[in-house]
C-alpha cells in the first residue's frame, strides 16, 4: 500500500476540529459493523442500535442540528470513549482516506475535505513522494498505465528552477490540454448551476478566472494543491483520453482555488486552507458535481 510521504503523519484532531466529519452528513453505518453492534455485550451496544435506522441502507439518525448522535458536546465520539476504535462503522474509520488501483498495487490518500488534512497538504515539501505502508493482496491494475504521466507532472512541479507559472504552462503544453477550453464564463456558467451545501460557495466560486494571479507566497501552495488533485482523480482512469480529462480536472480545480485566494485575500495559512477545504467538500465530495465538471470536460476536450 503506498502513500504520499505526508500521510503518515496525518492524524485526526478530534475536538479541536472547526468542521466536524460528525456533523451535517449522512453515516452509513457497514454491515459488518452493524452485526458487531447487534452481537456485544457493551451496554452502549444497545444505544448505538437504537440510534441506526433505514433497513435497505443502515445509517445514523442525525440529531436535528445534524450532528451524528454519538458527538458529544466536547466534540469526541461517544462510541470511540465507550467502545473503542475498533467499534466504529468503516466509513468513520476511514474518513478522510480515499483509496486507488494502479499498476503498482494499491495507494491510499486524505481528502482535502478535512482541514488538517487540507493542513497538511498545503505545507508538505515531500508531495511528489510516495513511500511503501504496509503490504496489501488488492492486487494490480491493468491496463492504461497513468503513473509515468502523474510522475511527469510531479517532476514539472518539482523544478525550482521554474516560476509556478512557467509550471503550469509546461503542464499545458506537455498534455495539449488546459482549463482554458473552456471560457471564463463558461466555467461560470457550469459553477452557477451545481448543488451547494452552503449557497454562500455559489458567489464565492463565481470569481474564477483562468487568469488570475496570486499573492507569491500562496505559490507553493498551489503547487502542492494541484499535485494532490492530479494524484486524487488521475489514478484510476483507464484510457489516455479519461486521463487527460482528469488532468483538466485538477487543472481546474488549482485554478478555481487560486481565483478565489486572489478574491479573498487570505492573510494566513488556516484563512488559506479553509479556502481549500471548502472547494473540496463542495465539488470532490459531490459526485453529482464531479459528473458535470467531468461532463462539461470530456465534450470540450
Amino acid at each position: 500500500l503506498y502513500a504520499p510521504a505526508y500521510y503518515e503523519r496525518f492524524a485526526c484532531i478530534a475536538d479541536a476540529c472547526r468542521h466536524s466529519c460528525c456533523e451535517g452528513w449522512e453515516i452509513d453505518v457497514d454491515g459488518e459493523t452493524l452485526e458487531k453492534y447487534a452481537t456485544s455485550s457493551h451496554p452502549y451496544a444497545k444505544t448505538v442500535l437504537s440510534s441506526i435506522v433505514g433497513e435497505d441502507s443502515p445509517h445514523f439518525r442525525l440529531c436535528e442540528n445534524g450532528r451524528c448522535p454519538h458527538l458529544d458536546m466536547r466534540g469526541l465520539c461517544n462510541v470511540i470513549t465507550h467502545m473503542g476504535e475498533g467499534h466504529l462503522c468503516h466509513i468513520c474509520r476511514e474518513h478522510p482516506r480515499f483509496y486507488h488501483t494502479t499498476s503498482r498495487g494499491q495507494e491510499v490518500g486524505i481528502g482535502m475535505s478535512c482541514e488538517e488534512a487540507c493542513r497538511l497538504i498545503l505545507t508538505a515539501d515531500d508531495f511528489d513522494r510516495f513511500v511503501a505502508i504496509e503490504k496489501t493482496d488488492a492486487g494490480e491494475k491493468t491496463g492504461f498505465d497513468v503513473i509515468p504521466m502523474r510522475e511527469k507532472i510531479y517532476r514539472t512541479l518539482s523544478r525550482s528552477d521554474l516560476s509556478y507559472r512557467q509550471k503550469r504552462e509546461e503542464i499545458y503544453e506537455t498534455f495539449g490540454v488546459a482549463p482554458s477550453l473552456l471560457t471564463n464564463e463558461a466555467w461560470r456558467a457550469v459553477l452557477a448551476e451545481l448543488e451547494y451545501l452552503d449557497e454562500n460557495h455559489r458567489a464565492l466560486f463565481e470569481w474564477y478566472d483562468f487568469c488570475s494571479a496570486t499573492d507569491a507566497r500562496w505559490e507553493p501552495c498551489l503547487v502542492r494543491a494541484l499535485a494532490y488533485y492530479v494524484f486524487r482523480h488521475m489514478a484510476e482512469t483507464e484510457t489516455e483520453e479519461e486521463a487527460k480529462t482528469a488532468l483538466v480536472l485538477a487543472l481546474f480545480l488549482e485554478r478555481l482555488l487560486a481565483s478565489v485566494v486572489a478574491a479573498v485575500c487570505p492573510s494566513t495559512l488556516d484563512e488559506l486552507a479553509e479556502l481549500a477545504r471548502v472547494l473540496s467538500e463542495e465539488l470532490e465530495y459531490s459526485e453529482d458535481n464531479l459528473a458535470a465538471l467531468r461532463f462539461e470536460i470530456f465534450s470540450a476536450v
